[in-house]
């Protein structure tokens, strides 16, 4: 068996393990969503390990590269996402050989730390890796009547923002705390660009961008608010302008209720109600990769944008 990284050429190959291991009940396995994941990412390409018998791919283990930053200090980080092992290679240790090799080489590579966000029955193979939980988000959420004569909204153009992302790209973080680093691109990577989420936004066009996507579940609409981004010049009249915004939206799409996860809730600039806070949003986990560095005992302000699975 040989390990080595994967390069372009690979990545048909590698879609048909991911499908034949992992199925497609989770998310939709394609050569696009994987180039926009891992190649097309404003941080740069992903370090990928494969295994492989022969020409045959068996194993794949990927971390997508991620950078954060607080005032001037940058981190460079991780996440552990892609993995699959061939069904006729499973329970042989090849994805703790795979991750562990890749944790060793991209220590030399200068990163600082690995974060994701495990279920249930990956979570323990972590931990045993040397992975530490943080905790969950903190969720917010607030229920509402559905509007009995609903209104489509009328689906707004990214161009029309274009020039409020720039101003936000160059702009300093408007919180303090640890922070996705919003470098040129980041945005419409992430929200105008995915293959898989039709995201959305509301916006005064100068001063505040609030994306967010509808999802419809077993109980009906939901709006979960994933990111809110606004600089300086956000005052009174603004957020006053985005709470009127945010109601019609609310009013037009039929939403049941609204969620927002995040370590940013302000209920200042959005207030969703007085039900509490609740303990419900992903759990965070995790990983070391410098002695001198403890990411547990960073001041964290992940937007659940940060920490979608995706």
């Amino acid at each position: 068996m040989q390990i080595r990284r994967a390069s372009s050429e690979d990545i048909p190959k590698i879609i048909s393990l991911l499908k034949s291991s992992l199925g497609e009940s989770l998310l939709p396995k394609s050569v696009e969503f994987w180039n926009w994941k891992h190649l097309q990412n404003p941080f740069g390409e992903s370090p990928v390990l494969l295994a492989c018998e022969a020409d045959e791919i068996i194993g794949v283990r990927a971390f997508l590269r991620w950078e954060y930053r607080e005032g001037n200090q940058k981190y460079q980080a991780l996440r552990a996402v892609d993995t699959a092992v061939h069904p006729n290679y499973q329970g042989k240790g090849l994805f703790t050989k795979l991750t562990t090799q890749l944790i060793d080489e991209v220590k030399k590579e200068g990163f600082d730390l690995i974060f994701n966000t495990p279920n249930g029955k990956s979570l323990p193979g972590y931990l045993k890796m040397g992975w530490e939980k943080w905790g969950k988000l903190p969720l917010k959420v607030k229920l509402k009547v559905p509007n009995k004569s609903e209104k489509a909204s009328k689906t707004k153009d990214w161009e029309e923002i274009a020039g409020l992302i720039a101003r936000l790209e160059k702009s300093p973080p408007w919180t303090e705390g640890v922070r996705t680093s919003q470098v040129p691109g980041y945005i419409h990577w992430r929200y105008r660009d995915c293959p898989i989420v039709d995201y959305q936004f509301a916006s005064d066009g100068e001063t505040f961008l609030m994306i967010y996507r509808l999802k419809e579940g077993k109980k009906g609409m939901e709006l979960r608010i994933v990111d809110l981004f606004h600089h300086s010049d956000f005052g009174k009249n603004q957020r006053e302008l985005l709470r009127n915004e945010f109601n019609q939206i609310c009013k037009n799409s039929g939403t049941i209720w609204v969620s927002f996860s995040g370590l940013n809730y302000d209920s200042d600039i959005l207030n969703l109600g007085l039900v509490p806070i609740l303990d419900r949003g992903p759990l965070v986990t995790l990983r070391k990769l410098r002695e001198d560095l403890n990411p547990k005992d960073l001041n964290w302000k992940w937007s659940l944008g940060d920490l979608e699975l995706f």
